[in-house]
């Protein structure tokens, strides 16, 4: 009987830490979406001033847009949903060759 504050004390102690934990997480993988999709733009934008300022445009630069327009909806789609369009294709490989086990 005497021992259910240490035990409250405890849970209180656990339920702070997960949420400063979840705090921290949360906070850097807000700021790190934000800055690949600053970063993915602020390049995507730079490459197309290049190509107009060389006055031709290449096969190679176009496929490098695509790949900028795809980066930034990576970051969108990670943004909503927190899940990355690779990992379940990534799980499902890795199931099907017997490295997950549940």
């Amino acid at each position: 009987m005497k021992i259910n504050w240490a035990e409250r004390l405890r849970q209180n102690v656990h339920e702070l830490a997960e949420s400063l934990g979840n705090l921290f997480v949360e906070s850097f993988h807000y700021l790190a979406l934000f800055a690949i999709g600053a970063v993915t733009a602020w390049a995507a934008v730079m490459e197309f001033l290049g190509m107009l300022e060389n006055g031709h445009i290449k096969i190679d630069d176009i496929l490098l847009l695509f790949i900028y327009l795809e980066l930034g909806a990576m970051v969108g789609i990670y943004f909503k949903t927190n899940h990355t369009i690779l990992t379940p294709e990534i799980n499902s490989k890795i199931g099907q060759v017997g490295l997950l086990t549940a």
